[in-house]
């Protein structure tokens, strides 16, 4: 009995304890279910506030939409009608201005036609032209008619040119040399390292990674230059036999040297019209010498220098007593000019033996290099000084420099066996 008496005791202690927290709890209870209710109705509110300017926008917009969405698209409509307009004002503009100035060159063009000389007394016995109109338009009739026969006489050539039959021995042989623009797949079947500067002087099929000696043995010699003359009067003694290279400038005679003796380097070259100004004395050791011509035609320099070494080189092929042979070398594009034709007479005058050279092969397609070596050969058929046959050379590809050394070895004192 004690023992109940003092558990129920302590069971009234602690909830006396417990009484107060019990209460804060409700009251904070009550507070939070209060809090949350108004924050509820708050939000209720705030929702029903949102959702009536909601309603009243769309209101607004269900009024005046399709208002906005009309006044929206006539102003836009409106604005392409303007752009437009201003588009087709300024075409117009400027159209009305190209016409305006066609107009008005025209009609300075009909005034300037228009324009006569003075009309005199008919009457008059002086010798006086009655109208200076009529003299002007016989003279722009006799223009037109020559400029019309000019243009006729340029495609009347052209088309010779074209006509032009090669023979069969010149289109073998640019084919056997491989004359003529060509790819180095072709180059490269025939038997060619690619890879060497000017491939085609060399041996086909050849095993040796590097060039093949030369065959004629003349050429092997150093090259030295040893003279050159500005004036005849400083020409070196005769003592080899001499071997000269003229041409228009810039048709490649120093390359051509160069090329011929495997020497790059030795004879100057350049891009620039007109470089050589001297003639110039090679030795090819004790068989030959090589002389490099000044080019005549067009250069860089003073019409009185380009007088004067043009007179040098016709006193030098007209009265060397040691010129054994001319090569009068000419582009295989253009043709032979009539500086050229000035020299061969020359030439033929004073009988001295010359060549022709064709230069720059690899330029043109080798029906071309053909069709030119056979033009030339029928207009030299009658000289009697020219030597047979026309060579076809390229100092950038090498074609043709092969037969060019036999060519010019016979001349030598020791010719090959």
């Amino acid at each position: 009995m004690v023992s109940r008496d003092m558990d129920t005791k302590v069971i009234s202690r602690r909830r006396s304890l417990l009484k107060p927290e019990l209460s804060t709890l409700k009251v904070d209870s009550r507070e939070t279910r209060k809090n949350s209710l108004s924050g509820e109705g708050k939000r209720s509110n705030n929702s029903e506030t949102n959702s009536i300017r909601k309603v009243k926008k769309c209101v607004k917009l269900n009024v005046n939409g399709e208002d906005e969405n009309v006044v929206k698209r006539k102003h836009k409509e409106r604005k392409t009608l303007d752009q437009r307009e201003n588009r087709k004002k300024s075409e117009s503009f400027s159209r009305n201005k190209v016409e305006y100035k066609k107009n008005m060159g025209e009609e300075r063009l009909l005034k300037k036609k228009k324009k006569r000389g003075i009309r005199l007394d008919p009457h008059d016995t002086s010798n006086k032209r009655l109208d200076d109109g009529l003299t002007s338009k016989d003279n722009n009739k006799e223009k037109q008619e020559d400029s019309a026969k000019e243009k006729t006489v340029e495609m009347s050539k052209n088309a010779q040119f074209r006509a032009i039959c090669p023979s069969p021995s010149i289109l073998s042989f640019v084919e056997d040399n491989l004359l003529g623009r060509r790819r180095d797949i072709q180059i490269k079947r025939a038997g060619y390292n690619i890879e060497l500067s000017a491939p085609l002087d060399n041996i086909p099929f050849s095993t040796n990674s590097e060039r093949e000696r030369i065959e004629e043995p003349v050429f092997r010699n150093k090259l030295e230059f040893f003279a050159a003359a500005k004036v005849s009067s400083s020409f070196p003694p005769v003592d080899l036999p001499e071997i000269a290279f003229a041409g228009r400038s810039n048709v490649g005679k120093s390359s051509l040297l160069n090329a011929l003796t495997r020497q790059w380097g030795v004879v100057r070259t350049s891009d620039k019209p007109g470089l050589t100004q001297t003639i110039n004395f090679f030795k090819l050791g004790p068989k030959m010498c090589m002389v490099d011509l000044p080019g005549y035609g067009f250069a860089y320099a003073k019409e009185e220098v380009k007088e004067a070494w043009e007179e040098l080189v016709k006193e030098y092929v007209s009265t060397r007593l040691g010129l054994k042979r001319v090569c009068l070398l000419i582009d295989t594009k253009w043709g032979m000019k009539q500086r050229d034709h000035e020299l061969i007479d020359l030439m033929e005058r004073a009988q001295t033996k010359y060549q022709i050279i064709l230069t720059k092969t690899d330029t043109v397609f080798p029906i071309d290099v053909a069709r030119r070596a056979m033009q030339i050969e029928e207009s030299l058929k009658s000289n009697k000084s020219v030597v047979q046959p026309v060579v076809m050379v390229s100092s950038k590809s090498g074609a043709g420099i092969r037969s060019l050394r036999t060519v010019l070895a016979k001349i030598a004192r020791f010719v090959k066996p």
